[in-house]
């Protein structure tokens, strides 16, 4: 695909060019992207300056479109998580504008909403409607087949017990009975045994495969699946910053931390083994759905593209497509 000019000539706030699109691999099964989209740091570095009023009348219409973040990002990425339902509910409103904005063959996850996964009291009934409303919300993707799977992201924290894993299950079942995916993450090395995997694949639930900081209680990065389709995302290796060092009492300190804990770029090297584990996985699922997570100083963005790329080398020629 020929690179082009997304900000007029005249622009005289800094040079800005495009980043190499790497090839179109969906049809081969796997899906590449980052967990999420629509970050301010990305700006000027992923995505174009923001444009002036008057800049934007001398855009051509693709130029223009290349503001609208969402489809900048489909240049580049057949899959993306919406990260944004951890905090806020999702709306059916929100999905009917990303459909009309999605290419054909682009693939969504949806993270749950935080009183779900990060729930404290692990009320099945509660976390069963909360669900059934995020089957609703997501239904424009459902029905035009853009949706891969719902994401239960646990924290490192929470151990394995026989409530939580019912907990999991029950609340699962509710998308699961309609033929709608559901994939658990679990960050906490007690859920590394048989019987909760076992539990998931007759439930008909995914794994999503994690690789976190090596903490001494994390969940091995491992090429599970106990459905069709394989998950896995990259959150960084970077142990220092994985815990706040102290409180945040602002959001400004809190964002801080956050963009601490994911500033991590992986090397050539290390995306070639991880390429390594996703063809493994590929080899027991019909799909694959990659995220990298490590999202500050566009660094998920770099790595996305580089899997990409080593994928399409990897791959055999009858999976690939230009």
């Amino acid at each position: 695909m020929q690179q082009l000019t997304i900000i007029p000539r005249d622009d005289r706030r800094g040079a800005w060019s495009p980043l190499g699109i790497p090839p179109n691999i969906s049809r081969s099964g796997y899906y590449v992207g980052t967990s999420g989209y629509y970050f301010d740091d990305w700006v000027g570095r992923f995505n174009p300056p923001q444009a002036t009023k008057r800049q934007q009348s001398e855009m051509s219409a693709e130029q223009r479109d290349a503001q609208d973040r969402l489809r900048f990002y489909q240049r580049y990425f057949s899959f993306v998580e919406i990260n944004n339902t951890f905090y806020r509910e999702p709306d059916i409103a929100n999905f009917l504008d990303i459909e009309r904005r999605s290419k054909p063959a682009m693939k969504y996850a949806v993270k749950v909403h935080r009183e779900i996964s990060h729930t404290k009291t692990w009320d099945t009934e509660a976390g069963q409607r909360m669900m059934s409303d995020h089957i609703t919300a997501v239904s424009p993707l459902v029905e035009t087949g853009r949706f891969f799977s719902f994401l239960i992201q646990l924290e490192d924290r929470v151990v394995r017990s026989r409530k939580r894993l019912e907990y999991l299950l029950h609340v699962a079942d509710v998308a699961t009975r309609s033929k709608i995916d559901v994939h658990i993450e679990f960050r906490h090395i007690s859920w590394h045994e048989m019987h909760p995997l076992q539990a998931l694949k007759d439930a008909g639930v995914g794994i999503c495969n994690t690789e976190i900081p090596p903490i001494r209680h994390a969940f091995p990065l491992k090429t599970y699946a106990t459905t069709d389709k394989g998950y896995v995302r990259y959150s960084g290796r970077n142990l220092d910053h994985w815990y706040p060092r102290q409180e945040q009492k602002t959001s400004r300190q809190r964002t801080e931390a956050r963009n601490a804990r994911y500033d991590y770029l992986y090397s050539k090297e290390e995306v070639e083994e991880r390429v390594t584990g996703q063809l493994e996985l590929g080899l027991k699922v019909s799909s694959v759905a990659i995220a990298w997570n490590n999202h500050y100083n566009i660094s998920a963005v770099h790595n996305a593209i580089s899997n990409v790329h080593q994928l399409k080398m990897k791959l055999t020629p009858s999976k690939q497509t230009s």
